[in-house]
């Protein structure tokens, strides 16, 4: 009788008739391993790359963060308010308002860019001179408060400026996160 092409190879095939007690102790096994061992390895290793990690890069990384976040919203504030001056024909401080809707540059992607580059700005700022967590609350105080102004104060004075035209950017561009 020749052997299976798995024999010949050197791979060993369980046998389907396996005993009770065979798989009993396979699952007892298999079970230590998978419960207990490798995540104790995991775990120990992850204690000691944290540590490594926090010593090296932790600093690193909060600087190019805080810094990424710093520039990219100035790009962001600066694109918003170059369209108000240079399509809405006003500025972006509601004593000089633009005079046209703005539908383009950054507020094809989203309604509120001003609102998010502030949110990424103010992120970064309080991440640079504070803390990872001063930069997560000024994010979050910020999509609350600005949050709140726009979406019950300055969409309703937009509507009834603009009309449908607005309605229509409204239906079809987010709010806040954008779409690319």
């Amino acid at each position: 009788m020749s052997a299976s092409p798995q024999e010949e190879e050197g791979v060993q095939v369980t046998p389907e008739g396996a005993s009770a007690s065979t798989k009993a102790v396979a699952v007892v096994i298999g079970g230590v391993v998978f419960v207990a061992v490798i995540p104790g390895v995991l775990y120990l290793a992850s204690g000691a790359l944290y540590q490594w990690f926090l010593l090296h890069w932790l600093p690193s990384l909060k600087s190019v963060l805080s810094v990424g976040s710093l520039l990219l919203g100035l790009f962001i504030l600066a694109w918003g308010a170059l369209t108000h001056v240079t399509t809405g024909q006003g500025t972006p401080v509601p004593l000089v308002p633009s005079q046209k809707l703005m539908v383009t540059g950054p507020y094809r992607f989203c309604r509120n860019p001003l609102q998010l580059g502030a949110m990424i700005y103010y992120f970064g700022l309080g991440t640079y001179f504070g803390s990872f967590r001063i930069g997560l609350v000024m994010f979050v105080l910020t999509l609350i408060l600005a949050g709140g102004y726009h979406k019950f104060y300055e969409e309703k004075r937009l509507l009834a400026k603009y009309g449908k035209e607005y309605d229509e950017y409204r239906q079809k561009t987010p709010f806040l996160i954008p779409r690319w």
